[in-house]
């Protein structure tokens, strides 16, 4: 009846739970995501019973695309990107930015394509529709959705079910499609204004070779956007104005007919704009920022859209294979000699494609390439020592030279003395226990890889992943097989004391969904399982650390970022979005519990339940996680909206803890920290309680208590822990209770064959952390500590704490100034 009764009561708790999630409102991004999979559900069985669905898929975007153009054909294209621009792009109204997720830059960017190309020949006809621009715009939508499923439909028909690539192939063509810029507008504008006006020889071969900088070019088209802004701006207030108005003029009869008729007037300048209100002159620019009227002339021609004989239809398929030539000529002329930017976030990006394609055949190519790889060298070590404070550190802008071995005899002898091939290493930053492999690669995806190249995806992602990678795991091979490493001028770097290493390939470029698909490249024979490296781009790395309150998060976040499960069971379109995910829940990958306890044979034979919750993990996508952050940064930047707090990592009980040992000092406080904080909530909850449960109920002896716990949820042995908290006694001398502390712990970890353990001492008299012991020995256990092992709890008396993942309680909110 007992077992009955349970099963009854388990029932229930599921059935309540079921309830409370139908209650629960949708996050907005996953209702796109459902209804983008929705509409493609219901293409692809319209075209399943086709005999050739490719063909048949082409056909209808042919249909799709001659339609668009026949209606395109009626407008003006400038004014109709422009109502585009205003109905599909989020707008803030006077406040910081929205999030919409109808608001997609590749709707407005596709519209403008596809008119440009349907244009006459004597440019922007406009020849006129029964529909007005605001009538036609929102039906387009619905369109553009059509077709760009259709195209994505029409990949998927074509793809080889061999082809290893293919999925990568489809992060890359997604990525040019969807993603303008993951990095905020401000950051990637400062890194293009580094990369080509802080070398002066860059600097002066482009204002040789085309007249103006970088600087000229970035004052240049944010002046035609803040143009077209304003513009919009004046629109709006004189609508809202005459509106106004109109209805205060209201009496039994109506609203004055003059005032109303000149409200009408505003709305359909609002909406039906002339072209001067929605465009920039050459003159307007020149006058805005300072600059000659030739100069701006100049720029407008070097980044001007020039579609040449392109059909829509050409354009269309290149648009949605990645070839987008928006993407470096952003600016659109129009008969009239005005100019209009589809959107800003194609300003930092247009700039650096262009400008290195222009160096690439200048004298100054190789100085820029040293001047690019030494900013980013010089920006991932400012970024990691915030988040590894007192770190040691070689490589960067200095140059990090070490020996490997030159040939396979040497590699078999075994001797670091004796290797005679000299490499290259960009960050080795050692904190205690702790390793930190950095490689830098500031080279990007070509323009081959981002149309779908598959071949030079491979050789591009070989450069970029793979040979950094391979760079970062040499140096750990060499610090995990030999112990140290031999630097050129500094001899034998003794290492036999680290036990953590992380190996990390930072990019110049936002590489988005493609760096965040690590099981993909594994798939792919890009990365080997035994060596996955986090690819980051700066810009992320940046604001990761940025956003890091402890730096026991930021490696907490190393380490399961970095297991190869991930990726396999989280998508997400962006990093940000896995580190905010990992803020909110952990990123927490449940292991096999028989590998687990293969592991850890103290562990007790698997439950039913452990082995179904493992098989019953389902790949996640993690929809954006963002908003909260840009509105953080855009209120940071603007000083507009205090109430936008910054992006904390969920409540962790032992926080305090972590922040102790890292104030005080000790010995492996980073290392120390992260376990700590890899605990659920109840789980630190209850370890966070440990010692005042210790101190309030001392032995009636006189000796001291302690608590135990092993830390273990991985399946790598070397990564389990021994957790300790002890009591010290009035009457023990202190150093008495340091060896006896450190000869348990010893003791116990050489039981239960872990390789790292910690204990925390608290006296009883002030009922304060004492003292921290921090053993990391994997020697054997020496003769004089070998009768403690008669003494000790068997090991499967023990009740491990496993790394899990974190609870759902958040901090309460605070207004505080970080």
């Amino acid at each position: 009846m007992k077992g009955k009764s349970r099963r009854r009561a388990a029932r229930k708790q599921r059935q309540k739970q079921a309830r409370l999630a139908e209650a629960a409102p949708f996050d907005v991004h996953t209702l796109t995501v459902l209804d983008s999979l929705t509409a493609m559900e219901k293409l692809i069985q319209s075209f399943t019973p086709s005999d050739d669905p490719a063909a048949s898929i082409g056909a209808t975007i042919d249909e799709a695309v001659n339609q668009l153009v026949a209606d395109v054909r009626q407008f003006d294209t400038l004014r109709l990107v422009e109502v585009a621009r205003l109905m599909f792009l989020p707008s803030s109204f006077g406040g910081p930015p929205v999030s919409a997720l109808d608001a997609v830059a590749a709707h407005v960017e596709l519209l403008a394509l596809i008119a440009l190309a349907a244009e006459g020949p004597n440019g922007f006809s406009g020849s006129g529709s029964n529909l007005s621009t605001t009538e036609f715009v929102p039906a387009a939508k619905s369109q553009l959705d059509h077709l760009m499923h259709l195209s994505q439909l029409r990949v998927m028909a074509t793809t080889k079910p061999t082809d290893k690539l293919a999925m990568i192939s489809t992060y890359v063509r997604g990525n040019e499609v969807w993603m303008r810029s993951t990095s905020y507008a401000d950051v990637a504008e400062a890194t293009v204004h580094s990369l080509f006006e802080d070398c002066p020889e860059v600097r002066q071969a482009l204002l040789a070779d085309l007249g103006f900088s970088a600087a000229d070019v970035l004052a240049v088209l944010q002046s035609c956007h803040d143009i077209q802004i304003a513009k919009l701006n004046t629109r709006m207030q004189a609508m809202f104005e005459s509106v106004d108005i109109a209805m205060n003029s209201t009496t039994e009869t109506g609203p004055d007919p003059v005032l109303r008729d000149a409200a009408q007037e505003q709305f359909s300048a609002m909406w039906e704009p002339a072209i001067e209100t929605v465009t920039a002159g050459i003159e307007e620019i020149a006058a805005a920022t300072g600059q000659p009227a030739d100069r701006v002339s100049a720029i407008v021609d070097q980044f001007r859209l020039d579609l040449g004989t392109s059909t829509p239809a050409e354009v269309t398929d290149d648009f949605m294979a990645g070839r987008n030539p928006l993407r470096t000529h952003p600016v659109l002329v129009h008969d009239s000699g005005r100019i209009m930017l589809p959107h800003s976030a194609l300003i930092a990006g247009a700039i650096k494609e262009n400008f290195e394609e222009h160096l690439k055949s200048s004298p100054v190519w190789e100085t820029y390439r040293k001047h690019r790889g030494d900013l980013l060298e010089s920006r991932t070590r400012a970024a990691l020592e915030k988040v590894l404070p007192g770190a040691s550190h070689r490589g960067g802008t200095e140059r990090f030279e070490y020996f490997i071995p030159a040939t396979p005899k040497e590699q078999t002898a075994g001797d670091p003395a004796k290797y005679t091939k000299r490499v290259e290493g960009d960050h080795l930053f050692l904190l205690d226990d702790v390793a930190i492999v950095v490689e830098d690669k500031a080279n990007a995806l070509s323009a081959l890889s981002r149309g779908g190249k598959v071949n030079r995806i491979r050789t591009d992602l070989t450069s970029i992943i793979s040979k950094a990678a391979e760079q970062a795991g040499r140096l750990r091979d060499l610090i995990e097989g030999d112990g140290g490493v031999r630097v050129e001028g500094e001899g034998w770097v003794d290492l036999t004391h680290i036990r953590e290493i992380h190996t990390i390939t930072v990019s110049l470029d936002d590489l988005s969904s493609v760096a965040t698909a690590t099981a993909e490249f594994v798939r792919a024979g890009l990365l080997a399982p035994e060596n996955i490296c986090w690819t980051v781009s700066i810009h992320d790395l940046e604001l990761i650390t940025e956003l890091i309150d402890r730096p026991a998060e930021f490696l907490l976040y190393l380490r399961r970022r970095r297991n190869p499960q991930v990726t396999v069971l989280y998508s997400a379109p962006d990093e940000l979005d896995l580190f905010l995910y990992f803020f909110e829940s952990g990123l927490w990958v449940e292991p096999d519990p028989d590998q687990e306890r293969a592991a850890f044979p103290f562990l007790p034979e698997p439950k039913p339940a452990q082995r179904r919750r493992y098989r019953g993990q389902a790949r996640s996508l993690i929809t954006s996680r963002t908003d909260p952050l840009d509105r953080w940064h855009d209120a940071k930047l603007n000083g507009a909206d205090a109430s936008a707090l910054k992006p904390t990592m969920v409540e962790a009980p032992l926080a305090p803890l972590a922040d102790l040992l890292h104030t005080q000092g000790v010995y492996g406080w980073l290392s120390i920290g992260a376990t700590l904080l890899s605990g659920a909530f109840e789980a630190q909850r209850k370890l966070a309680g440990s010692a005042q449960r210790l101190l309030s109920e001392p032995r009636s002896d006189g000796q001291g208590r302690s608590l135990t716990w092993p830390v273990t949820g991985t399946v790598e042995p070397a990564e389990g822990w021994l957790l300790v908290w002890a009591t010290h006694p009035p009457h023990e001398s202190l150093a008495k209770a340091h060896k006896r502390l450190a000869g348990y712990l010893k003791a116990k970890k050489h039981q239960l064959s872990l390789p790292r353990a910690v204990a925390f001492l608290y006296d009883e008299a002030t009922r304060q952390l004492q003292h921290v012991q921090y053993d990391s020995d994997i020697g054997p256990l020496p003769d004089e500590l070998k009768p403690w092992l008669g003494s000790l709890q068997p090991p499967e008396a023990m009740h491990p704490i496993r790394q899990s993942a974190r609870g759902r309680r958040r901090r309460k909110a605070k207004r505080v100034a970080r």
